[in-house]
């Protein structure tokens, strides 16, 4: 059909109303290539989808397809080796898939059928219940990685949070200790750099022996690192280093079932499309 005809009778208009109820991103991409049919086949197979899919959703409940906003960036990062996805895109995927496997389930059981078309259009649809499950035990909702994730991450977190405790505990001794709290020019401890400090006084910097990570914009502070803390400091910036070494292996990995099934993730995402 001629571009001008389709201008004329506003078409553009009736595909965007149409997108506006697409469930996925997928979907709405689709919608927007919709283009009149024109043979008669095509017509009555689409008028009886149609008709079909209005029968199924007057006698049963809507279909739970959903899925997050960004994921066609996170399809575009599967199809590329080595690169994770990060928690919330992991969540994202997770809920995603499950919600496809909920509308299979939704079709299967539905009431005031048989639902033919709406069952070929889902036939090709895999289950990824063991890769939701994983995603969902390794992930918290908010999209952070679990101590459970692993043991190593577990264990790396546990040495995390008691040389954390040790830190705190020993900086805040020159916060209350009569012969130091003096040369301090505030009572917090603070960061720099990635080093926990405190706040010295300029003119008291050999009071308390130590490394200077900076000093304020007035140049009245010193921001210190006792001596007492370096290697306490030390061990946490390696531990912090494992810890995201360590998240970042897990990420791979819960993406990496995902990669080794991309054939039945393809089939997959077709039969959602449609």
């Amino acid at each position: 059909m001629h571009e001008g005809t389709l201008r004329a009778l506003e078409f553009d208009r009736i595909v965007e109303a149409v997108r506006s109820f697409a469930l996925t991103p997928l979907g709405a991409s689709q919608l927007s290539k919709l283009r009149p049919i024109q043979e008669p086949h095509g017509v009555q197979e689409a008028l009886a989808a149609t008709s079909e899919s209005v029968t199924f959703l007057e006698a049963n409940p809507p279909l739970a397809l959903q899925a997050p906003r960004d994921l066609e960036q996170i399809l575009a990062i599967l199809t590329t080796e080595g690169r994770p996805l990060d928690g919330q895109q992991l969540i994202g995927l997770a809920d995603f898939l499950a919600s496809i496997q909920a509308v299979r389930t939704a079709v299967s059981r539905a009431t005031g059928g048989p639902f033919p078309i709406l069952r070929n259009v889902l036939k090709d649809c895999r289950s990824f219940d063991r890769e939701v499950t994983a995603i969902r035990a390794a992930i918290d909702p908010a999209g952070l990685v679990v101590d459970d994730a692993t043991p190593e991450l577990r264990a790396v977190r546990n040495r995390l949070r008691k040389q954390r405790n040790r830190l705190r505990s020993t900086l805040e001794s020159y916060l209350r200790g009569k012969d130091t709290a003096r040369y301090l020019q505030e009572q917090v401890i603070t960061e720099r750099g990635g080093r926990f400090v405190l706040v010295v006084r300029a003119e008291q910097r050999s009071a308390i022996p130590g490394i200077v990570h900076g000093s304020s914009g007035s140049g009245a502070s010193l921001f210190l690192e006792p001596l007492s803390t370096v290697e306490i400091n030390n061990d946490i910036v390696a531990l912090e280093e494992n810890e995201t070494a360590e998240i970042r292996r897990v990420l791979m990995s819960l993406a990496g079932k995902i990669r080794q099934r991309a054939l039945d993730l393809r089939h997959t995402l077709t039969g959602a499309t449609e």
